[in-house]
């Protein structure tokens, strides 16, 4: 059957004989490449003759630069190259010192911009010395590789494109090709990066917008694009998933909790210390059944968009102070942060608070805003702790009330809500709770239903509600006459301040106007967010092991 003829390469036809369509550029290519034929006078075999050739004189040169990359023994510049560099430095400068207007910013541009080539070439050549030094062996079973080869890889760096020649083979035990020298440069396999690019995409992406991220990035002198960016932080977010996985999975036995604590047994003793835990949520926003909205409200369902992320802190006592203004500061603290659940928090939170001294702490503080699900968490995982219900919001309740029954800001609520503030503060729940009981009959019926609720708060944390010991520490240290006792235990909280801090941090990259998440899109730079704050960067990033935390 005889094939149809190739109609892309025909002109368009239109309905006037007096417009003609423009050739398109298919058309334009093929008529190009006929006319370079007949100019040249090449046959088709001449030109089957002139790509062969092409194509063995470019693996040739592959050949040469796999041999030449291969005996390359010593990171260093040639003499020729340094001239280069320090002639184009000078140039610069000249430029510069020509021009009065321009400060020791300009000086600064143009000195990185000249030393950025002299370092891409050094960062390659050390690079390619290091792969070079790599044993050519299975890194899991460690046994020699067969059929070994050379394969050059680019990718970005600190400096600009490097390109580096990598010997790999296959292992017969494990029926798999490796490139053990990438594994010597904290390579992943499909990772175009370096790792600090890695890093870097993982650091911005995970504080802002990739598009505002792509912007600083050129600042720090990184050439790369918004998807790239974002693309390489996903996977760096992926990673930290991981290493979180495996570092709460190391108290997945019983062996191993005993096996972790007689390892935090065996350091020198502590000072006896008390270990504050607070616990909360709060809600972002997500692309469920994205396109879908108009279709699930015509069957009478509501879509959702917004699910909960639940966040905990831990930190010991006496590593909170006071600033020079008197504000409040926790100088060291850990954090746990997942869209996954109540349980996932639980994992990480344990895991957490065992790094953070759970285990030698004379007694734990669990502090939270009286959710059911906070409580049940706590019991299960710190059953000896002691409870405490957030007094501001416990008072807030109270406001809530008054509010309904007199109006917002009337002199009748503040008159009816003083009395019962402080009894509050004095520990006399029972008291308020009796105080609502007794209002409750004479309401309406809505108002009494409120009430109820109110009552039923009260009575399920009074046991949580104990704030008069730790309020009259406070007051003694502010009059001078306080104990030593006393002075300790003005600093432990009565609110959770710590965690709402913390989750309106959260939200301040999560909850910005306008952003829809998924939920592995949120959960992988959260993860890197959490890493990041809990002064566990270098477990992802080894050559930032000297950096310090952001707490």
């Amino acid at each position: 059957m005889p094939a149809e003829p190739n109609r892309s390469l025909e002109p368009a036809m239109t309905n006037t004989t007096a417009t003609t369509t423009e050739p398109s550029r298919q058309v334009r290519r093929a008529r190009a490449r006929a006319a370079a034929r007949t100019a040249a006078r090449i046959t088709p075999a001449d030109e089957s003759r002139c790509l062969t050739q092409t194509i063995l004189d470019a693996a040739a040169a592959t050949a040469a630069a796999a041999a030449q990359a291969a005996t390359l023994a010593k990171a260093q510049l040639a003499e020729a190259e340094v001239q280069a560099w320090l002639k184009d430095m000078d140039a610069r400068l000249q430029v510069i010192f020509a021009h009065p207007e321009q400060n020791l910013g300009e000086i600064e541009e143009q000195l990185a911009r000249s030393v950025k080539e002299p370092l891409r070439l050094l960062a390659q050549r050390a690079a390619q010395v290091k792969a070079n030094a790599v044993l050519c062996q299975c890194p899991e079973c460690h046994g020699a590789l067969s059929e070994q080869r050379w394969l050059s890889r680019t990718l970005h760096s600190r400096f600009g494109p490097l390109t580096i020649w990598r010997r790999y083979g296959f292992c017969p035990r494990c029926a798999e090709w490796h490139f053990p020298a990438d594994y010597a440069l904290g390579l992943g396999r499909k990772a175009p990066a370096s790792p600090y690019v890695q890093e870097i995409s993982a650091l911005l992406v995970s504080k802002m917008p990739a598009e505002q991220a792509v912007l600083v990035a050129e600042r720090l002198g990184l050439d790369l694009s918004r998807c790239g960016l974002h693309q390489e932080a996903h996977r760096q977010g992926l990673k930290a998933q991981q290493w979180r996985s495996q570092f709460v999975g190391q108290l997945d036995t019983w062996e191993r909790i005993q096996q972790f604590a007689r390892s935090a047994a065996e350091g020198p003793p502590v000072e006896p210390f008390t270990l504050v835990i607070e616990i909360d949520a709060w809600d972002i926003r997500e692309r469920d059944d994205w396109g879908k909205t108009k279709e699930l409200r015509e069957q009478g369902k509501q879509p959702e968009r917004w699910h909960w992320v639940y966040m905990a802190t831990v930190f010991r006592l006496d590593h909170r102070g006071q600033t020079a203004g008197n504000r409040a500061v926790i100088t060291q603290r850990g954090y746990a942060a997942t869209r996954l659940g109540v349980e996932a928090l639980s994992g990480q939170l344990y895991r957490e608070a065992l790094a953070r001294g759970l285990g030698q702490a004379h007694l734990v503080l669990v502090i939270a805003d009286g959710a059911l699900w906070i409580w049940n968490l706590a019991q299960d995982r710190f059953p000896h702790a002691r409870q405490q219900l957030d007094l501001f919001h416990a008072e807030e309740h109270l406001w809530a009330v008054a509010r309904d029954l007199y109006g917002k800001g009337t002199p009748q609520a503040q008159a009816w809500i003083g009395p019962l503030l402080q009894q509050i503060r004095d520990d006399q729940t029972v008291a308020v709770i009796a105080t609502l009981a007794e209002l409750k009959p004479r309401l309406l019926q809505a108002q009494q239903k409120k009430i109820q609720t109110e009552i039923e708060y009260f009575e399920h944390n009074a046991h949580r509600m104990k704030y008069k010991e730790v309020l009259e520490a406070r007051k003694a240290c502010e009059e001078g006459k306080a104990t030593e006792e006393q002075k300790r235990l003005a600093h432990r909280p009565v609110g959770s301040g710590a965690i709402e801090s913390a989750c309106r941090q959260y939200q301040c990259r999560f909850k910005r106007t306008g952003q829809f998440w998924t939920t592995a899109g949120d959960e992988a730079l959260m993860c890197l967010e959490t890493l990041w704050r809990n002064g566990r960067w270098h477990e992802l990033y080894p050559h930032a092991r000297s950096l310090a935390a952001l707490n």
